[in-house]
């Protein structure tokens, strides 16, 4: 997540979900930024994910401001 500006403290979040609106994942970072900054979020399922659609909402300070929607297909 790119994000510019400067704050004392800023909480970044990122909310993935499943088609049905099932909750996958849900983490948050603290970061006190002091101009432009990248802040990573993984996710990870070893034995891979179920196909379907999902969404990932990223939040500041507990207000959405992006999401992203991607399907993962059946693999062959």
């Amino acid at each position: 997540v790119r994000t510019e500006g400067t704050a004392a403290s800023t909480t970044i979040g990122a909310r993935w979900t499943f088609e049905d609106g099932q909750l996958v994942d849900e983490s948050s970072q603290t970061i006190a930024p002091t101009g432009p900054e990248v802040t990573e979020f993984h996710l990870s399922h070893p034995e891979g994910w179920p196909p379907g659609s999902y969404e990932v909402a990223i939040s500041v300070d507990g207000e959405t401001v992006e999401t992203q929607s991607f399907t993962v297909e059946a693999g062959g």
